[in-house]
């Protein structure tokens, strides 16, 4: 037997071994119901962007990032990652008396938080304003699609929670089909960025609208206790989730500052709209079930399965991440020629990406544990990979900011593998022996 020959049989016996699995079966089968109905959506998104760059130019298309970027980060007080505590306790919930006390408590929050951050955007919206370098209309379109960023986080929380990934699906494309009309609209008829961005917006309103009309919730309770073992899982899940932002989305900030409105745009279409179809496919398709499933499995298995499967997952990754990033810059047509060096280093460290994302949604279901793990494994290397970041950038350019990204997405892999082998797998060795 050649070494082909026995890779690809190795292969076989151990997809045989997965699929033979109940729960990953049943990942398997949720996975495919939630592709064909994410992946249209996904198709849909990534026609209005290449419209958006063809008829709108590259400046539009870096005024529309910055602004969808900005609202993922004006949305996390909102929020307080709530949606990462429903994916965790309502699945546990024993009935409707439960379920109904730990959404209505989880309602009555997000409203206040809501309300209080508009208020103090509101009150500091001139210092907002000129740190970001908008408009008062491009703050106000930001700080909009913040609140329906987090009521779409939340719905979809419940719905991923009850595994309703038919409706799910159904509802997310419909809404995306809405907003493609828009993007038409945008592109062709109008040429103003600005109904790019309603389009977005009133694609969330409408799946948010739509996504509590299936939840179906019969009567809203309070309890203050519930409230405080939610948010207080949330808000370690939300110092986790600034300290991602700031690590994965200060580079757009970093160019804009260091570079033209022009280079802005041109990284956007190479690098933060490639990332986010990739975060797209990531988190709208293959972690809504990956997280529901493995909840209640052992934590420490799955990392070792996963683990092992880096050889083949890694090269798989970086492949495919190429093939869009070049079909993408093909599509932007003849104004935006392919730069190979852009391409290679995005493509890699995406694939490193890729694989700290998996690793991040293994852990951060465990609970607070695994919170401060994936808390740890940000908040250690951050200040020097910002200031690798800042000091390539304002030297190399678009180039040097590429390059710091490749660095960071290399460095937190290695650092959540010492840190699972050294501190997480060596306290459990402890606990089991102590027990013994």
């Amino acid at each position: 037997m050649t070494s082909t020959q026995g890779i690809i049989e190795s292969f076989k016996q151990k997809s045989s071994k997965l699929i033979r699995n109940g729960e990953i079966r049943a990942f398997i089968e949720n996975l495919g119901i939630v592709f064909i109905f994410r992946f249209t959506s996904a198709v849909l998104s990534v026609i209005g962007l290449v419209l958006a760059a063809r008829f709108l130019g590259a400046v539009s298309v870096g005024h529309i990032t910055v602004i969808q970027n900005t609202a993922y980060l004006l949305y996390i007080p909102m929020c307080f990652s709530i949606n990462m505590s429903i994916i965790k306790f309502l699945p546990d919930c024993k009935n409707e008396e439960e379920v109904e006390e730990l959404l209505g408590s989880i309602g009555v929050w997000s409203l206040v938080l809501t309300a209080l951050t508009i208020i103090v955007y509101g009150l500091f919206h001139v210092y907002i304003s000129k740190a970001l370098g908008f408009s008062a209309m491009q703050l106000l379109l930001t700080v909009i699609m913040a609140v329906t960023i987090n009521y779409s986080m939340i719905t979809e929380a419940i719905l991923r929670s009850r595994k309703r990934f038919l409706s799910l699906g159904i509802i997310k494309m419909v809404s995306s089909l809405i907003f493609f009309a828009f993007m038409l609209i945008s592109s062709l008829v109008l040429k103003n960025y600005y109904y790019f961005v309603y389009g977005i917006i009133i694609n969330q309103i409408v799946a948010i609208i739509w996504s509590l009309k299936t939840i179906k919730i019969k009567k809203f309770r309070f309890s203050m206790e519930t409230s405080k073992i939610a948010y207080k899982y949330g808000a370690i899940n939300m110092v986790s989730g600034v300290l991602s932002y700031i690590m994965f989305n200060s580079d757009l900030y970093i160019v804009k500052h260091f570079c033209s409105d022009y280079d802005v745009g041109i990284y956007s279409l190479y690098q933060v709209n490639i990332k986010n179809f990739f975060n797209l496919m990531f988190h709208e398709i293959f972690a809504v079930v990956f997280l529901p499933t493995i909840v209640r499995m052992d934590t420490t298995k799955i990392y070792k399965r996963i683990k092992s499967l880096i050889p083949l997952i890694l090269p798989l990754a970086i492949i495919a991440n190429m093939g869009l990033s070049i079909v993408m810059i093909l599509l932007y047509g003849r104004s935006y020629t392919i730069n190979w060096m852009y391409v290679l280093l995005i493509s890699v460290s995406l694939g490193f990406h890729f694989m700290y994302y998996v690793f991040n949604s293994v852990f951060t279901v465990e609970g607070k544990k695994g919170a401060i793990l994936c808390m740890s494994v940000l908040g250690i290397p951050m200040p020097v990979l910002i200031l690798t970041s800042i000091v390539l950038t304002r030297t190399w350019g678009i180039t040097g900011e590429l390059t710091s990204l490749l660095v960071t997405q290399l460095t937190l892999v290695v650092v959540f593998l010492l840190i699972i082998k050294f501190k997480y797998l060596k306290n459990e060795q402890t606990q089991i022996k102590a027990l013994k």
